[in-house]
């Protein structure tokens, strides 16, 4: 292992520390020592006192934390997947579409070798960490927050009406937290993706080259944010609904099991990722190159087309989802598994806890 990769995994491991250390100081010391108060009756009419408020933020924190951990552990583990698929992605190859073995060649005939289907791992999780930390924290505390306020407003009848308002409540808080957490992924996948087509061969490099050149403009292309959110909200929707769905009507109903949560977490990432490709593809084209669709999404969505119809936009599904499955399914027994650490509870678990203690 060469001098570079080894301080790009020495400079991950200090800021994933950082960044643990960073949230833990946002929690006061008896949030961390004592679990939540349990619920032990069941309400009817949901009640959002000051207690209640304060329950929310804590989970949201406590989610932050627990997630961004998550993302770290899962991003190291299946990085060359997605370097394979950013090239996939990239090439215009004349119309014809790279094959995995072709872009694994490509990628691994650069000067490190194998390495290098590592690129942009240091600059992705420590990227990813805080990103996706501020998203489940913001996802988590408006799902708690729009859970109550929509059974109050839509007030449901039976079980069914209120499985609708809770899928509703988790669709809304999804595209919340996705539309604040899109802004801080944008950079760190701008540079990340450029690592990883070979356009610079270090982190330092691509950072301060990027900055000389164009300033933090570069780190925020034209339509880089548009596009960023156009494939994030629905990927987020989608995942998420299919993976509190199987939760509520499998995992939660069974003895747990750590297969149960992997399970669940990757049937729901590799629907959102199939589901989100076209936007994925549209992504990857218009960070690494913005200027040659003069940062328009709209052009980048036809010059794709024109160059190789409907197929086009399903270039790389096959990696990503090699990546994304065993990433999310790994992603979410991380998840569950730092969340049972810092007993983490949420609307529906005291939920089901009061149901058991009335029985």
């Amino acid at each position: 292992m060469n001098g570079e990769t080894s301080r790009s995994m020495l400079f991950t491991m200090k800021s994933c520390k950082c960044i643990v250390l960073s949230l833990l100081f946002l929690l006061p010391c008896n949030i961390l020592c004592n679990a939540p108060t349990v619920v032990t009756t069941k309400l009817t009419t949901p009640i959002c006192d000051n207690k209640t408020k304060s329950s929310a933020l804590i989970c949201g924190v406590k989610n932050s934390l627990c997630s961004g951990m998550a993302a770290g552990c899962a991003k190291t583990l299946l990085a060359p997947f997605d370097t394979i698929k950013t090239i996939q992605q990239q090439a215009t190859n004349g119309g014809n579409s790279l094959g995995m073995r072709e872009a694994a060649a490509i990628i691994t005939a650069r000067p490190k070798g194998f390495l290098e289907l590592y690129a942009g791992l240091g600059v992705a999780v420590v990227g990813s960490m805080p990103s996706v930390g501020l998203y489940f924290g913001v996802y988590s505390y408006s799902k708690e927050k729009l859970l109550p306020y929509l059974q109050n407003v839509i007030k449901p009848t039976n079980e069914s009406s209120e499985a609708n308002v809770r899928t509703l409540s988790i669709a809304m808080s999804a595209a919340i937290g996705n539309t604040v957490a899109s802004f801080s992924r944008v950079p760190y996948e701008v540079v990340k993706q450029k690592l990883q087509t070979g356009e610079y061969s270090s982190t330092f490099g691509a950072l301060s080259d990027m900055f000389r050149t164009g300033g933090m403009r570069a780190f925020f292309p034209m339509g880089g944010i548009s596009i960023q959110m156009i494939r994030d909200i629905p990927y987020a929707i989608v995942t998420l609904m299919t993976y509190e769905c199987i939760r509520e009507h499998w995992v939660n109903k069974q003895e747990k099991a750590v297969w149960r949560d992997m399970v669940c977490g990757a049937v729901a990432g590799g629907v959102g990722s199939y589901a989100t490709n076209p936007m994925d593809v549209i992504k990857t084209r218009l960070q690494v190159d913005p200027a040659l669709y003069e940062g328009s999404v709209w052009a980048c969505t036809t010059a794709t087309y024109t160059e190789g119809g409907g197929a086009a936009f399903l270039r790389g599904s096959v990696p990503r989802l090699i990546h994304k499955i065993p990433a999310n399914g790994a992603f979410f027994v991380f998840y569950e598994l730092f969340r049972r650490l810092l007993r983490v509870e949420d609307s529906s678990s005291r939920k089901d806890i009061g149901d058991d203690k009335i029985k």
